[in-house]
């Protein structure tokens, strides 16, 4: 019987020290939180405890804490057991609370929660009715990718997730109805992204999508070779399930992105990114080192090109300009304008008064697209230009924008750097490289010359 006893003591004498331990080992995520370290995080992937989810849910929900570690939290979460306590108190949280705010809903979106799927379709649900009316369309965005996080959807999910998909949806809809859809394993989604390859805003999102699903990509007739692909498998569809990642490395692997450097400059094309989307702002960087040799005088003569073509686009392009460089200032009173006639003169008008002068306001020029502009926009892609680092702030708070500004609004940003390479240590890429991955948009390195 002492034995037992003795036994029984040293039991709960180690589960008091795992215990403690685990205390401390939170108490100090807490404070690497706190101070914007993500390397703390790590022990989280191990800790799936009903306290660690409570540190996890107060981060999410805190104003003060980036997106970089709510990012970060996100994923190592997902990657939690499913049969982990943790989960069970996030699910609790969650349905005591459905009109969580954003930054809470994104992060159920994205761990693959059971229990929320209900919630979402529930959000899916409101947005019937007349596409450009529909309220909140973030949040009915986040509830779709979060249903597109279980492939096993049935069919009358797909297809509502597929309607989604209709033009006259806010592109943030659009979008992630598009991202979703390939995470889906069923026919129906393949027959919904299909008719939306030539489309400029969400083409390569439908592309990804279906590669995800089926491992196919076709460049040369997309249209017309999935037509045919589906027609002879309908019945017999061998679903991969690739990760979204996998895309791009399939595409570098085929040779089917060619390096930017060998990208043919053009009338449509900025900095030899080709200009394509039914929403476009293009961020400039005027500060005083865009003098150096032919800066300036190159930036004004891509953007008038840009201009010149314009009239050959849908008068329902929308587009706008923003320049940086102590302040910020806009072409246009609103941030944007429709592809008319009174704008393109008052955006010439603009470009050809550009100067160079002055700091690198970066920091505040995304904030004011992020806050100013794309709420009311319905913008897809922006160009950001650049010959510097942000002047008003540091690279993590470009970053932690630019995160949100492609959580919030689905908008992919194309970044084009202006000058020679920077030095990288190891596998670390630039400022603008890192924007560029992180918003699904081109990087772009462009040498002087004079």
């Amino acid at each position: 019987m002492k034995k037992i006893i003795s036994i029984l003591l040293l039991a709960s004498a180690a589960c008091l020290h795992a215990v403690d331990d685990e205390a401390e080992l939170l108490k100090g995520i807490a404070k690497g939180i706190r101070d914007d370290h993500q390397e703390v995080l790590a022990p989280l992937k191990d800790l799936t405890s009903e306290k660690a989810a409570q540190l996890v849910l107060d981060a999410v929900q805190s104003k003060r804490v980036g997106g970089g570690i709510k990012a970060r939290l996100t994923e190592i979460v997902a990657a939690w057991p499913v049969t982990a306590p943790g989960r069970k108190t996030l699910a609790d949280w969650l349905l005591k609370r459905p009109s969580c705010d954003d930054d809470a809903l994104l992060f159920f979106a994205s761990i693959r929660l059971l229990e929320s799927r209900g919630l979402f379709w529930q959000l899916i649900e409101q947005a019937k009715g007349e596409p450009a009316k529909v309220k909140e369309p973030e949040r009915v965005a986040m509830a779709a990718l979060g249903l597109g996080q279980f492939e096993d959807n049935p069919e009358m999910v797909v297809t509502r997730i597929g309607s989604l998909l209709h033009a006259d949806y806010p592109h943030v809809i659009r979008a992630s109805a598009a991202e979703a859809l390939g995470g889906m394993r069923h026919v129906k989604a393949v027959e919904a992204l299909i008719p939306q390859l030539k489309d400029q805003a969400i083409g390569r999102r439908a592309a990804c999508g279906l590669y995800r699903i089926t491992g196919r990509y076709f460049d040369k007739e997309p249209d017309k070779q999935w037509a045919d692909w589906l027609a002879a498998n309908r019945e017999k569809i061998e679903f991969k399930m690739h990760p979204a990642a996998d895309f791009e490395e399939f595409l570098k692997a085929e040779a089917l992105v060619k390096p930017v450097d060998e990208a043919m400059i053009d009338m449509e094309s900025f900095y030899g990114v080709k200009v394509e989307g039914n929403g476009l702002l293009f961020i400039l960087d005027v500060s005083g080192s865009m003098t150096i040799g032919s800066r300036i005088n190159k930036l004004r003569a891509q953007m008038s090109n840009i201009l010149l073509v314009l009239p050959n686009r849908p008068e329902r392009l929308r587009y706008g300009i923003l320049t940086f460089s102590d302040g910020v200032e806009s072409c246009f009173t609103r941030g944007i304008s429709l592809n008319d006639e009174s704008s393109r003169k008052k955006a010439e008008k603009f470009v050809d008064g550009l100067q160079a002068d002055g700091g690198t306001s970066m920091v505040a020029a995304l904030t004011h697209a992020a806050t100013k502009v794309l709420p009311d926009a319905n913008l897809d892609t922006i160009y950001l230009l650049s010959d510097g680092s942000p002047s008003d702030g540091s690279d993590a708070m470009v970053l932690d924008t630019a995160r949100k500004i492609k959580q919030r609004h689905q908008c992919r940003i194309h970044t084009i750097a202006i000058g020679e390479d920077i030095p990288v240590v190891g596998d670390q890429r630039s400022l603008m490289e890192q924007v560029a991955a992180l918003t699904g948009g081109t990087f772009t390195r462009v040498k002087d010359v004079e």
